[in-house]
């Protein structure tokens, strides 16, 4: 592909781009327009598609904590790349690096390359590529908590709706959390005390008192709770 065509089309996009899209068909003309021109450009972590939202956003967004791209380090095609801008879509459940450090748009990294990546504190791994055995979950998790008897991994995930306001669509997107527990080489969804007991009869006393004495951080900060759980479960096995 000629570079004279790679430029002509990042000029479209940007000068598009900018005049703010009023209608999703158009954004999706010209993503499909610049993902067959561009193609996969193959050179290391910029090895994937070009990334552009389809979506009219108002009071939402299907990004983790934000749309826009945050400081963040990749592990990916078998190297680390630090000091990195990227976001991750966990509506689409994919990794995307902003392209020459440009908050207009980015690549779309491919799943199967990336190892695990960390936006903050918070590290999350390709369960596919850590895990190799069979397994009913996939994609990107949280990996919340690691200890000597079980790990907990944290799936984090957005549905969408479809709004029309006026002439525009507009599509909002609800956040929510599932949870898994890694024990004997085996994932258990963990979403409720129910679950919790069923894993773990042999405390079931210990583990509904601890409901009891932390109701409040179970409501208020349930992530939290669990990664807490999950250890006092372990070092009570």
């Amino acid at each position: 592909m000629k570079n004279t065509n790679y430029l002509t089309v990042i000029i479209i996009f940007l000068l598009l781009s900018s005049n703010s899209f009023s209608q999703t068909n158009e954004k999706k003309e010209v993503s499909n327009y610049f993902d067959k021109t561009v193609g996969e450009e193959i050179l290391n972590i910029n090895n994937g598609i070009i990334h552009i939202d389809s979506y009219n956003l108002k009071n939402s967004n299907n990004y983790f904590l934000d749309k826009s791209f945050v400081n963040g380090s990749v592990f990916y095609d078998n190297q680390l790349y630090e000091n990195t801008l990227i976001k991750y879509d966990i509506y689409k459940d994919q990794l995307v690096k902003s392209f020459e450090n440009n908050n207009a748009f980015g690549i779309t990294l491919i799943n199967e390359k990336t190892d695990y990546f960390l936006i903050g504190e918070k590290k999350f791994v390709n369960i596919d590529k850590k895990y190799k055995y069979p397994k009913d979950i996939t994609g990107f998790y949280e990996e919340k908590y690691l200890g000597k008897n079980l790990s907990l991994y944290i799936k984090h995930f957005k549905t969408a709706k479809e709004t029309i306001i006026e002439t525009t669509l507009y599509t909002e997107f609800k956040e929510y959390s599932n949870y898994q527990l890694l024990y004997n080489s085996k994932f258990i969804p963990v979403d409720t005390e129910k679950e919790i007991l069923t894993a773990f009869p042999q405390l079931k006393k210990e583990v509904k008192e601890y409901y009891k004495k932390n109701k409040i951080q179970e409501e208020t900060n349930p992530s939290q709770f669990k990664a807490d759980l999950t250890k006092f479960i372990d070092n009570n096995l």
